[in-house]
């Protein structure tokens, strides 16, 4: 931690649009889309049942998906589901949520 090399450059502090994508999409899908398949195929043991679980699962997170834009569109402040749990209930359940998530 001496002085710093004055031919260094320094690396910019910023995240684009893809970066910031690709950080919230590994923390949804995480390390689970690798182990979830072989849980799922010794459940059910025809190719096409599993393929189906897989599409059942994407359609109820597609609905999930659209529920979220929906509040988004109505209520568009910043503070995402606390917000929402806010304005519908108290703000103390809003509170009590975003303390049980850290």
């Amino acid at each position: 931690m001496g002085n710093p090399d004055p031919n260094e450059v320094p690396l910019a502090r910023r995240l684009g649009l893809f970066d910031a994508t690709m950080i919230v999409m590994g923390g949804i899908i995480g390390a689970g889309i690798f182990v979830n398949p072989a849980v799922v195929a010794r459940h059910v043991h025809t190719p096409l049942l599993v393929l189906g679980a897989w599409l059942i699962g994407g359609m109820i997170a597609l609905i999930g998906a659209f529920v979220y834009a929906e509040l988004a569109a109505l209520r568009p402040r910043v503070g995402g589901q606390y917000a929402y749990l806010r304005d519908a209930y108290h703000p103390i359940v809003a509170f009590l949520y975003g303390w049980t998530l850290l």
